[in-house]
């Protein structure tokens, strides 16, 4: 934030926005003219010129307020809340810009100025605050809980304090607010709490802080920014961005080999190696061994890559070596190959299926924790121990989440698994978090079913089926009652991954909790039952007595279904239209005509009151009494109703 306070606060910044207010002042034109040059204010006088650079910069902590918002995977209660003091203060300065002339001899104050100061700082305060509170790191900068609580009190009485130094009108600053803004606070420390008890992965250490890993990922990502800003990219990078070297004598053959010690179907082969008594998969790569950008750039992602293996979760990656004169990425070797070969090989019994989506879904929360997003969510990249522990592997597209998207070349294979958004708007739509939690949802299912979604589809077809607010089949075959119990809960955790609208789809931190119920109801690492047992023996849809598979891709699928939110309300009964009272009149079924008028009268409807008064006028529906009717009718000739007018006069 520090680099960004100086931009809006420099003279060049401030020197520009004046030149801004200077042009818009004098061309003297049509409002609209002066808007487009200024930006953010409109044409201008000499008083305003003063406040023009202040109302950018608060114009611009607002939209990177309401960007944060929506990118916001914790704490979303406590951001609603200042987020409802972030719209005031918009509302507020879009009147201020509209009533320049009116607020003459207030930006002639110098007071006033001062307080526009304040407001400028409160507003950059709350901006942080949002961002902290809406992540795992900056949520931990704070000790306890009071902490958090402390800050957000000061910065609402600080926000109160100078919306009222500049007269702003507020409309959330009541008692009935302060009471929601404290239960969002207690919901929201609570639920985070919890969770963070709960994630462990390598997250959270033992001292209860968050591992200084998290940290140094963060560090890493911002020499990358600075090294892009170099004016020499073909610069060589810090050491510290490069991939550990491990030296090829170091690399030794298993002691016992096998013949699955090398797998692939075609050179490059990957082999089983040893390295440091660990067991390790050596993968050749092709890495550019020079200083140019994309050297550079490869090894920048190698080095964080190596910095994420506190996470169980995550594929270790140790380094870069030489096998048979190959450079080779050295990593953690998994026995069992991907999640996909072994629902290929086995069937996997359900409650292992909660605890492998449970430890992918800690997984992502290091990964996305650390700012960065995989991009290619899948069974085939998540490789499997024989304790059938997931390791999240694929990183060809792996980067900060603060990077550009670049183009998939293998878009065809990773739409299967794509957000709606992406589908819809592939180069415009950035990838967020958002997006990998779609395909987190796709993979929940592709793990439940155990093949690939919409298979033998392609992208058009999937594009247009998705877009449409179709998704595959959510059907099971018949079980033990327990684990059909466990298959609807599941079921409830995919659909809310899988909501059309970023907004309402479920966070990541949502969708461990979920799981973690799951798990701890349902899975017990001490049963005697296989949690891998032979291919072809659960029945995963219901078909598998049949000779008609079914899968959307077989035989259609269905539309999304509800998500079973615990906070949803009851559904509201739909009042009926009053022209449907009117067909109902013409249709001599006076008994519903009659609870329609009614029920519209009482809604201030003009229309409905004429005729409810009719209708008392002449008894319909067993209801007759000309003295009300005459009152409906004198209250609708009132408002101007003609047939009333007439009808009132007579």
């Amino acid at each position: 934030m520090k680099g960004r306070d100086a931009i809006e606060n420099s003279t060049d910044f401030v020197s520009g926005a004046v030149s801004m207010a200077n042009s818009a002042a004098s061309i003297g034109g049509t409002s609209g003219t002066a808007k487009q040059v200024l930006g953010v204010v409109g044409s201008v006088g000499d008083a305003i010129k003063p406040f023009v650079p202040l109302i950018a910069t608060v114009t611009i902590v607002i939209s990177e307020c309401i960007k944060i918002y929506e990118d916001a995977q914790y704490n979303k209660k406590i951001c609603n809340s200042l987020m409802d003091r972030v719209e005031t203060a918009d509302w507020a300065i879009r009147t201020l810009k509209r009533r320049k002339q009116e607020n003459e001899s207030k930006f002639r104050d110098s007071e006033y100025y001062k307080a526009f100061l304040r407001f400028v700082d409160v507003m950059k305060k709350i901006r942080s605050f949002i961002k902290d509170v809406s992540q795992i790191q900056g949520f931990k900068k704070y000790v306890k809980a009071t902490a958090i609580k402390d800050k957000f009190h000061h910065l609402i009485k600080e926000f109160e304090a100078v919306m009222s130094d500049l007269s702003f009108t507020m409309a959330i600053a009541n008692d009935e607010q302060r009471r929601l803004d404290q239960e969002s606070l207690n919901e929201d420390i609570a639920q985070m709490n919890k969770f963070l008890k709960e994630i462990q992965g390598g997250i959270i250490e033992q001292n209860d802080t968050i591992n200084t890993v998290l940290q140094e990922v963060i560090i890493m990502k911002n020499k990358v920014d600075q090294l892009k800003d170099q004016r020499r990219p073909d610069l060589p990078i810090s050491e510290t961005l490069k991939a550990t070297t491990i030296e090829p004598k170091d690399i030794m053959d298993p002691l016992v080999g096998k013949k699955t010690d090398c797998r692939g179907k075609k050179e490059p082969f990957i082999y089983k190696k040893s390295y440091k008594a660990m067991e390790v998969a050596c993968i050749p790569r092709a890495i550019p061994e020079d200083d140019s950008p994309q050297a550079n750039k490869i090894q920048a992602q190698l080095a964080i890559l190596g910095k994420l293996r506190d996470s169980p979760n995550i594929l270790k990656f140790y380094g870069l070596s030489h096998l048979d004169n190959q450079m080779v990425m050295v990593v953690e070797w998994a026995e069992l190959g991907s999640l996909r070969e072994v629902y290929n090989t086995y069937d996997i019994a359900w409650p292992s299926k909660v605890q492998i989506a449970l430890d992918i879904c800690r997984g992502i929360t290091f990964l996305h924790t650390c700012s960065i997003l995989h991009h290619d969510i899948r069974c085939a990249n998540i490789m499997m121990t024989l304790r059938l522990e997931p390791k999240i592997t694929g990183f060809e597209y792996a980067r900060l989440t603060t990077s550009a998207t670049t183009s998939m070349t293998e878009l065809t294979d990773v739409v299967h698994w794509l957000a709606p958004e992406k589908l819809r708007l592939a180069k415009d739509q950035p990838y967020n978090t958002k997006c990998e939690i779609f395909s987190f949802g796709m993979l929940l299912w592709e793990l439940a079913f155990e093949k690939i979604p919409y298979e033998n589809w392609n992208m058009e077809r999937i594009k247009e089926w998705v877009l449409s607010g179709k998704r595959e089949r959510l059907v099971f075959g018949r079980d033990k009652p327990e684990i059909e119990e466990l298959q609807q809960e599941y079921k409830q955790i995919i659909v809310a991954a899988w909501q059309d609208d970023p907004q309402i789809r479920a966070s990541l931190q949502f969708l461990f909790m979920e799981l973690n119920k799951l798990a701890q109801k349902y899975y017990d690492p001490r049963s005697n039952s296989p949690a891998l047992k032979p291919d072809k023996t659960i029945d995963l849809d219901g078909t598998l007595y049949k000779n008609d598979p079914v899968s959307v891709s077989d035989q259609g699928g269905e539309d999304l279904p509800e998500f079973e939110d615990d906070f949803s309300l009851d559904s509201i009964p739909e009042i009926p239209t009053l022209d449907d009272g009117i067909s109902a009149h013409k249709k001599k079924e006076t008994t519903k005509a009659w609870d329609i008028f009614c029920e519209h009268t009482n809604l201030g409807s003009t229309k409905a009151k004429y005729w409810k008064g009719y209708y008392l006028w002449e008894g319909y529906a067993g209801q007759k009494d000309r003295k009300q009717a005459s009152t409906l009718f004198k209250e609708a000739a009132d408002d101007g109703l003609a047939d009333a007018q007439l009808r009132y006069a007579f």
